[in-house]
């Protein structure tokens, strides 16, 4: 079984495609929420996929169908588990992602297929199986928050569940169960996903740089990959607390954490070059310690900086936007930051870098941002 299968989560089926096109280069769409990687469940794989905020399930890939003819699936799916599942115990699972598939019933699937592969060294356990075998019933989906203008046909996906792997978890912390809490503090999924849109295939950053670290939330999952921190804040309370969360998060003595209180204007002198990094932040539009501050302006020096440390980095951030964005017309020109996106892209065009992604996610009743990947211009 040298294919992989990942389900992602039904927030933001695009962003979870942008998320593992990031982490692993080329991959085959089979549904917006289904993607297919040529590459084996091995280390190097676990490693990388270990650092994905929107996978919800990781499989050993078996095969796909566009037939609706529930014979033939139930055909399909049996023979290709008659040569691939090991011998032990198994149990037949079903998810169904939208409207599914007309005339396909995922609970017949589960008992027919089960049934012809039910033998003595394959017998049924559905409590405490040694092997999953998944069938994704996959459709329309309506009513999403987060427009996707991907076309797809409906199909059917199976294959055997990696035992080894579970799906990213954030108990213990959350932004209220850090030492050190903010109202404007980022809750951890978006931190780690603004973290893996900023990886290139093949090439794990070394250095986290945020010149606006608030209180370490997006900090804390970069430490938690194994990066070296280096962040900043002009505002000294921000300053005091990151130590604090980030001493509090750190389980690792070989783990580089530096922390100062400096202008994003300066964080070139600060920090000096660093090859392999990346710049991640939320940026302080709006906080209060920044009224005199201009938030474009602090955004585009940021880009300034950030070419001068690394001049082969990625910068992923969010910036505010309206509502209306969340449309995610490619024609229409949003707001964002109090700008025409037109005039935005333009400004990090003439700063060196290029928008390598444009998304908008929606974070509460009204309120959106803008994620945006930056890559250099040459």
């Amino acid at each position: 079984m040298s294919q992989s299968l990942l389900l992602g989560s039904g927030w933001h089926p695009p962003l979870f495609r942008s998320e593992i096109n990031a982490l692993f280069g080329d991959m085959k769409v089979l549904h917006p929420r289904i993607v297919l990687l040529e590459e084996s469940i091995d280390e190097i794989f676990f490693s990388r996929i270990s650092r994905s905020a929107l996978v919800d399930d990781l499989l050993h890939f078996g095969g796909h169908s566009f037939n609706s003819d529930f014979e033939s699936i139930v055909d399909e799916i049996s023979n290709w588990c008659k040569d691939n599942l090991p011998s032990g115990s198994f149990a037949v699972r079903s998810k169904k992602l939208g409207s599914g598939v007309e005339n396909i019933s995922r609970r017949d699937l589960e008992k027919e297929v089960g049934a012809k592969l039910f033998s003595e060294i394959n017998p049924v356990n559905l409590h405490n199986p040694d092997f999953e075998i998944v069938i994704i019933v996959a459709g329309e989906v309506e009513g999403e928050v987060h427009r996707d203008s991907l076309e797809f046909d409906s199909c059917i996906v199976w294959g055997i569940r990696e035992n080894n792997w579970e799906k990213s978890d954030y108990l213990g912390r959350q932004p209220m169960e850090r030492p050190f809490f903010k109202p404007i503090s980022l809750e951890p999924r978006l931190a780690k996903l603004l973290i893996s849109l900023a990886h290139k295939k093949g090439k794990t950053p070394q250095n986290f740089i945020d010149p606006f670290c608030g209180t370490g939330g997006i900090a804390i999952e970069a430490l938690l990959q194994g990066m070296d921190i280096f962040v900043s804040d002009l505002d000294p309370t921000m300053v005091y607390g990151v130590k604090k969360n980030l001493s509090w998060a750190n389980d690792d003595d070989e783990n580089i954490i530096e922390v100062e209180k400096c202008s994003v204007k300066n964080i070139a002198d600060l920090w000096g070059a660093k090859e392999n990094s990346i710049f991640v932040f939320d940026p302080p539009y709006g906080r209060n310690a920044w009224k005199s501050d201009d938030g474009l302006e602090l955004f585009l020096s940021a880009l300034e900086q950030a070419l001068k440390i690394d001049p082969d980095s990625v910068i992923s951030t969010m910036l505010p936007a309206g509502a209306e964005s969340l449309e995610n017309n490619p024609n229409t020109d949003y707001i964002v930051m109090g700008r025409r996106w037109s005039e935005i892209e333009e400004e990090i065009n003439q700063r060196g870098w290029r928008v390598n992604l444009r998304s908008p996610v929606k974070v509460h009743k009204s309120l959106a941002r803008m994620v945006v990947v930056c890559h250099p211009l040459h």
